[in-house]
């Protein structure tokens, strides 16, 4: 008899492994609209109070807020994609007929100067492979790629009209001590706020800083790239130094040598100050996370999460350094429930 307990229990378990696995299969494709849904949901909650207050309807608030969201990004995405696309290939088609031999002649031996031109025109044409093979993809995959906005919207809009259900639902799930919970959500709410103003708002800051110089000094296809330096500036380890340094460089190759020593100086001193010291202090700043690890949990977290890494990454440092502090004054216990 106790045999056959031991067994139903066993076959009970894996039953419940089994069901779980599938649930995670069953999702594993759609976790990331899922996540950034949630995510949203709580970063947006301040301004779907407010439209409840004046609206009243949690159902007519929420769709408001939707909608507003939607048209914030549409317009720009239908109004720049068009400009982005034309100018790529009007700046591959620049590039490709450019004499970078003819250029490099006049400063290295002519021999080396035509190993470093065919070794540019290389790098360009693999370069606008990648590019077009990634928008190839784009194209391929639009049914996919709405389907996953969908349920991003779709998780958005019953995250944010039932936050209180939800919150109550994650805190009776939860094995840990109110003190702990409040400690979390503390760290989560700093580090998100400081993801959201300090890694996204700042790096389009730094790119539209790039931009300005781009556009005062007249350099060609401005508009292309003031888009790529915004979006690796928000990307760690990169930075808007892949735009502005090459931009200097070639211009004083090309005999540009004020635009070329400007745009150096002025990337190096100005533009890099925002992303070297802004973003990480507003990152220490809005958490108990050390400056140092927050830098390396935003990176770490890229190379492991991808983009949702930047906010996952000094997360996790961060809750890590929560238990940590429960251990070294001995209060583990206080971590769970009693």
């Amino acid at each position: 008899m106790q045999n056959n307990k031991i067994v139903k229990r066993g076959l009970v378990v894996l039953m419940l492994i089994g069901l779980f696995i599938l649930g995670f299969l069953v999702l594993r494709d759609i976790l990331l609209p899922i996540a950034f849904g949630l995510l949203f949901a709580y970063m947006f909650s301040p301004v779907y109070k407010r439209f409840q207050k004046a609206l009243t309807s949690k159902n007519l608030s929420a769709t408001t807020l939707i909608i507003i969201l939607m048209v914030l990004v549409a317009l720009p995405i239908f109004y720049f994609a068009p400009i982005l696309v034309r100018e790529t290939f009007e700046t591959y088609v620049f590039l490709q007929n450019y004499n970078f031999n003819g250029m490099l002649s006049e400063f290295l031996d002519p021999e080396l100067a035509l190993k470093v031109a065919v070794n540019l025109d290389n790098i360009i044409g693999s370069t606008f492979s990648t590019f077009l093979g990634q928008f190839t993809n784009l194209v391929i995959n639009l049914p996919s790629l709405l389907l996953k906005l969908a349920v991003f919207f779709f998780t958005f809009f019953f995250a944010i009209r039932d936050s209180e259900k939800l919150t109550d639902y994650i805190s009776s799930l939860s094995p840990f001590s109110r003190a702990t919970e409040s400690k979390f959500l503390k760290e989560f709410r700093g580090i998100t706020n400081a993801i959201v103003f300090g890694q996204v708002l700042i790096g389009i800051l730094q790119g539209l800083a790039v931009g300005a110089g781009l556009f005062f000094l007249g350099i060609p296809k401005a508009f292309v790239l003031t888009f790529i330096a915004g979006l690796v500036s928000i990307i760690p380890i990169l930075g808007s130094w892949i735009v502005w340094l090459p931009v200097g460089i070639s211009q004083i190759m090309l005999g540009n040598s004020f635009e070329g020593i400007f745009m150096l100086l002025y990337g190096g001193i100005f533009v890099s100050t925002i992303d070297n010291l802004v973003r990480p202090y507003m990152l220490s700043k809005r958490s108990n996370l050390p400056l140092a690890l927050s830098v390396i949990g935003t990176i770490g977290g890229f190379y492991f999460f991808g983009i949702a890494g930047l906010v996952l990454g000094p997360l996790i440092l961060a809750y890590c350094l929560i238990i940590l502090e429960f251990y070294r004054e001995g209060r583990l216990d206080d971590l769970f429930r009693k």
